[in-house]
């Protein structure tokens, strides 16, 4: 059972996919078609569902991804404490995308 296992999480690392979400790598994620196929076929049967609310959340939830991994965050903390001039700008995004997430699962 342990050699199956292995096989599979080798085989998962071997894709390089978890390397590329950690490191916010929108182009090597966007040409891995480990990773396209399935996220593909997921959005095309969402749009076939007509699942308007379920392609938003995803769409919500990679944007909050992407700028998690942006420039703009890198900047956040200057010796370790925070920088208000850049903090604020971030919590109005996540209190907005929360807003977003609690209206698209609430209604």
């Amino acid at each position: 059972m342990g050699g199956i296992w292995q096989r599979v999480m080798d085989m998962w690392q071997a894709t390089q996919i978890p390397q590329q979400i950690l490191e916010h790598n929108i182009l090597g994620l966007g040409h891995n078609l480990w990773f396209m196929i399935p996220f593909g076929l997921f959005i095309l049967w969402r749009l076939y569902r007509k699942d308007w609310r379920g392609i938003t959340l995803v769409a919500v939830l990679i944007g909050l991804w992407w700028f998690s991994g942006s420039e703009f965050m890198d900047g956040i903390t200057v010796n370790g404490k925070p920088v208000l001039s850049k903090l604020l700008p971030v919590v109005g995004i996540f209190i907005a995308a929360v807003g977003i997430i609690a209206c698209l699962l609430l209604l």
